[in-house]
This record gives structure tokens, C-alpha cells and sequence, in this order.
């Protein structure tokens, strides 16, 4: 299906595709410096985008659909666009109050415009999405190269308003996916702590010592999903859109002690000890995700079996240094030089490669979204220190 026919859509697929826009910009002002631009090029009074209603519709939430009028108190001046659109032709008058259609119009009575010349705006398959139109107040014509100057930006309109088409559709199936994701993990978690509490109970039963073990091997796989499924289930709870919800004035001891909060139950679990550095530090952040980011790295310090776990941070002179590392856990506590040089490449999305696991994922993708920068150090038998590095504007003093 191509781009035309999705936007003119007769089975509901215009409804179903209305999204949020992926800019704070509306579409009746996505284009006003093309439009600034247009009419400097051309010498003109007046140049004005006009978009079928459909198309309108299919990028409104929430709200009527734009109609884009320049003036919406005043008279109508897209009357000329209307029928540029339905023919899906190009119309030119070079005096609107000598022609007999448009003479008596408010566009000439009332707005006093006497010259028009409008392009369609056509889609991949040909049907006229809009008109790109420029309008005076005398009448006049177009020189060859104000023409090609009009038909250049007919070319740029309908290149910016197929990426916007592009990138709400994007995001439109990345929240389906995120509504998958949260359905499945709700669906998988019922069963797994259903499981895990079976494995619990028959553990406390007398068993030979090959069946203890088996036991063991099995609920601990239990609980290793039951995280995971857990971990997915935070990171997808909210819509995709709302990762980048404003950021506020956040103490950073209060993300620390959500923090201690959240990990206390898996902390006492695992048997692992979590130091959290004190901080009077202020920043204007988005606590949810930093929050999000620390437990996925807290947790990642768990399955690596780590004893101890120390969350710090250092402000020096270009950034915010927060830290989790993990301590412990025997040759389980850091990696060797290749799975490092595989994580680091992952984390600086040189060439991802998949070495990155759940909780890693996690994390860097909340940091993405912060704007902040992942990295990690690590040695075989020490630890692993992920650090996060937050820039020093984002403090608050």
C-alpha cells in the first residue's frame, strides 16, 4: 500500500493510525519557514499550505482536525486549494477578480487577493494530499524561474510531511509493540510465580541430595525469569512516548533511596549487601527513568553474583559520575577483555552486536533517553563498574 492510499485509507486504517505528533510542532506550523522562504524567493503577499482533511485527521489526537486557514477569523482564502486538491491540478489566475468562479469570493471582496498560483501536493500514488499555493494583492504572473522556485517547494513539503508520516508511524507501532510487550509479561508472570512458589514448597521437603540440587537448579532458573519478565514489565509499563516526558528538579538522594527501596526485597534474596552513597547533588532530570537505569544495573550486579554493591557519585568538571559497582561473585564478578570489548562497542552503539544483556539494555536505552552516556569497566575476579555520566548543566545549584 503505498503512502497516498494509507493516508486516504476507506477500511479504518486513518483512525487507527491517528497518533501523536513526534514534534512539538503542529502540522499548520510544521512548515511556516518553508512558507517564510517561499514568499521572500518570490516577492509574493502571501504563501499558504492547505492539506486535504483526511490528512489533517490522520495527524490530529485528541482534537478537531486543522483545516489550516492562514486567518481563521477571516475570510476563507483556501477556496482556489479546494479545487487544486480535488482535481489534483495545478490552477493559476493571474487576476481572481476578473474570473468567473472565484470573482465573487471573500478571498478577492474581502481580502482584497487578486493573483493565485497553486501546486497539488501529490502522494506516491498520485492523489493530491494538499496545495501549496502563493497569493497578492495585483494581479500578476509567474516568470519561469518563480515557477520552479514554487514547484521546488512543492518537492520539499511533501518530502517533510512523508517523514513526519514516517516517524508517527514509527512511533505508533512502537507503542503496539510496548502494549505486547506489557500484555505478554502480565500474561508469564502469573505462571512463574506460581511455579517458584511450588519449587519453594517442595524444597522445604526431605530429598535426597541429587533431588535438592535439581531443585535448586530449577527455581533458581524460576526466579532468574520471573526478574527478567519483571525488569521487561518496568521498562514497558509506560507508553514509549512518555520516556520523554519533561524533566524536573530532582533531588538525587531521594532517587537513591527509591532506589534502596525498590532492591531491597531481590538484595536480601541474594544475600548481597547494597552501599548507597549519601548526596545533597540536585538535578533537573527525569527520576523515573534514572531510576529505571540504576535498578537495571543493580540488577545486573545480582546475576552476576555479586556480594556487594556500592552506588556512588563524583561530580567533577564537565559531568555528573554515578556509578554501581559490584563486587564479589568470584570469577562470575567481571568479564574477560573480549565480552568487554563487545560491551563496550554495544554501549557506545558502535556496532552492536548483542552482547548486551536484559538489565544492560535496559539501562542504556533509559540513558539514551536522558541524554547521559553508559559505559562500563570491568576485570576478571574484581568487578564491574557501570558508570553513568550525566552532564554538569543538568545540576542544579
Amino acid at each position: 500500500m503505498t503512502t497516498g492510499d494509507r493516508f486516504f485509507s476507506e477500511s479504518g486504517n486513518l483512525a487507527d493510525l491517528a497518533v501523536a505528533s513526534v514534534t512539538r510542532t503542529s502540522l499548520s506550523h510544521a512548515f511556516d519557514e518553508l512558507l517564510q522562504g517561499l514568499r521572500r524567493s518570490i516577492g509574493i503577499a502571501h504563501a499558504q499550505l492547505t492539506f486535504d482533511p483526511k490528512v489533517s485527521a490522520w495527524f490530529a489526537l485528541e482534537r478537531a482536525p486543522e483545516t489550516i486557514p492562514a486567518n481563521p477569523d477571516g475570510p476563507d482564502l483556501t477556496v482556489v486549494c479546494r479545487q487544486v486538491i480535488e482535481h489534483s491540478t495545478p490552477i493559476e489566475v493571474a487576476d481572481l477578480a476578473a474570473h468567473p468562479v472565484f470573482s465573487n469570493e471573500p478571498i478577492v471582496t474581502e481580502a482584497g487577493y487578486r493573483f493565485y498560483s497553486g501546486l497539488p501536493l501529490l502522494s506516491d500514488s498520485g492523489r493530491a494530499l494538499g496545495a501549496l499555493c502563493v497569493m497578492d494583492t495585483r494581479p500578476r504572473t509567474l516568470d519561469a524561474m518563480e515557477r520552479a522556485l514554487l514547484q521546488g517547494a512543492v518537492r520539499q513539503a511533501s518530502i517533510q510531511l512523508e517523514l513526519r508520516r514516517a516517524l508517527e508511524s514509527a512511533r505508533r507501532a512502537n507503542r503496539y509493540r510496548t502494549r505486547l510487550n506489557v500484555l505478554a509479561t502480565r500474561g508469564f508472570r502469573g505462571p512463574l510465580t506460581t511455579i517458584t512458589t511450588v519449587l519453594g514448597e517442595l524444597a522445604g521437603f526431605s530429598h535426597s541430595a541429587e533431588e535438592k540440587e535439581l531443585l535448586a537448579l530449577a527455581l533458581e532458573a524460576a526466579r532468574t525469569l520471573e526478574t527478567d519478565f519483571r525488569q521487561v514489565a518496568e521498562a514497558t509499563a509506560e507508553e514509549a512516548d512518555q520516556d520523554l516526558q519533561t524533566s524536573t528538579r530532582v533531588a538525587l538522594s531521594q532517587v537513591f533511596a527509591d532506589l534502596a527501596h525498590t532492591m531491597a526485597l531481590p538484595m536480601r534474596v541474594h544475600g548481597t549487601r547494597l552501599e548507597v552513597e549519601s548526596t545533597d547533588i540536585v538535578l533537573c532530570t527525569n527520576a523515573p527513568l534514572l531510576l529505571r537505569a540504576l535498578c537495571s544495573l543493580v540488577r545486573v550486579a545480582l546475576e552476576r553474583r555479586a556480594t556487594l554493591v556500592c552506588v556512588q557519585c563524583v561530580h567533577d568538571a564537565d559531568d555528573l559520575v554515578l556509578s554501581v559497582r559490584a563486587r564479589g561473585g568470584g570469577d562470575r564478578s567481571g568479564m574477560s577483555d573480549r565480552d568487554a570489548r563487545g560491551v563496550a562497542e554495544d554501549l557506545a552503539g558502535l556496532n552492536p552486536n548483542g552482547s548486551l544483556g536484559l538489565g544492560t539494555s535496559i539501562a542504556k536505552r533509559s540513558c539514551d533517553v536522558l541524554g547521559y552516556q553508559l559505559s562500563v569497566e570491568t576485570a576478571l575476579d574484581v568487578g564491574s563498574d557501570y558508570i553513568i555520566r550525566i552532564p554538569a548543566t543538568q545540576i542544579i545549584d
